[in-house]
């Protein structure tokens, strides 16, 4: 008899221990992905630039008109860059889309953007600044030219859509 009760007594000791990592892991999941999240943005003061933001470029060769559209949770910074290329002696335009992700401290923001076509190379940053009323972000951008082999650098403007 004795030999069962300590079968059955480490048993519940060990299925007790899984059952009390089990909740703690929830309870950690649920402070780190919803609470602090949250909290974060309730506390957040700083200025609001999510929206949807606008540039236009000119190259040697060609044109080129950007879409950002950005998602502001505190100071952490996420969406989509859209680039359209037009060539000057052509008609053809060429579209990449951009997964953004950055942060924004005071009023500048260091921005992330990566290809979201895993077949290209696509990568680039961006020090940006929320200037005047805060209805331009102008700043410098580096990017890696596919057609020049070789990382580049610009100055940039973007002007708020909505």
């Amino acid at each position: 008899m004795e030999a069962n009760s300590l079968l059955i007594s480490v048993f519940l000791g060990a299925v007790s221990g899984i059952f009390t990592t089990a909740v703690v892991y929830i309870i950690h999941r649920m402070l780190t992905e919803w609470f602090m999240p949250w909290y974060r943005t309730y506390k957040y003061k700083g200025l609001d630039v999510s929206g949807e933001w606008e540039t236009n470029a000119e190259f040697d060769i060609n044109f080129e008109n950007s879409y950002m559209e950005l998602i502001q949770k505190a100071h952490n910074l996420s969406g989509v860059l859209t680039v359209i290329v037009s060539k000057k002696d052509s008609t053809k335009k060429k579209i990449g889309v951009f997964t953004v992700k950055g942060t924004i401290e005071d009023r500048f923001m260091l921005i992330s953007v990566l290809n979201n076509d895993k077949k290209q190379i696509g990568v680039g940053t961006m020090l940006i600044e929320a200037v005047g009323n805060g209805y331009e972000l102008k700043g410098c951008e580096t990017w890696y030219s596919v057609e020049n082999k070789k990382i580049e650098a610009a100055d940039i403007k973007f002007t708020r859509k909505k």
